[in-house]
Parts: C-alpha cells; sequence; structure tokens
C-alpha cells in the first residue's frame, strides 16, 4: 500500500475516535460546542498525523490547520445561522 494513503486511513481513523471521544461528552452542552471542539482535536490528530506519517515531516501543518480550521468555522457559522431561523420560526409559530 502506498505510504500517503495508508497514512491517510490510519490519520482519519485517530482522527474519527478522537472526534467521536470528544464531542459525546459535549453534546449535552450544545450542538455548537460539541462540533467546534471535536473537530479542533480531530483536525489536529489528522493533520499531525497524516503528515508525519505520509512525509516524516510536519512542514505543511500550519496550512493544513488553517484550511481546516477556516472550514470548521464556515461549517458552524452555517449550523449557527440554521439553528437561530429554527428558533425563530418556532417563535414565529
Amino acid at each position: 500500500m502506498p505510504q500517503p494513503i495508508m497514512a491517510s486511513s490510519m490519520a482519519f481513523f485517530l482522527s474519527e475516535l478522537l472526534d467521536f471521544a470528544v464531542y459525546e461528552p459535549l453534546r449535552k452542552r450544545g450542538l455548537l460546542v460539541a462540533m467546534g471542539a471535536s473537530n479542533v482535536v480531530g483536525m489536529l490528530a489528522d493533520s499531525l498525523l497524516f503528515l508525519w506519517l505520509a512525509f516524516g515531516s510536519l512542514a505543511f501543518l500550519p496550512g493544513q490547520l488553517v484550511g481546516k480550521a477556516w472550514m470548521t468555522a464556515a461549517a458552524l457559522a452555517v449550523i449557527a445561522l440554521i439553528q437561530r431561523r429554527r428558533a425563530q420560526a418556532v417563535v414565529a409559530a
């Protein structure tokens, strides 16, 4: 198996486990809190492990983290907007 494929598979598996381990206990505090915290832990684990296993270097870590952080922020903003609109619809009904 080529090294990047193996690294990607292992990093994905670990990051999903950590994501779940953080998300579940925080779920009661709200969706946005749970998603934000679990995504931060997952993206750190995924980026660190993938870059180390695939390339033996963390030189691209800042770029990986910035890109993933922007996507997390965008997803949280969209979810917050949807939640706000749903709450307004319930109040209006």
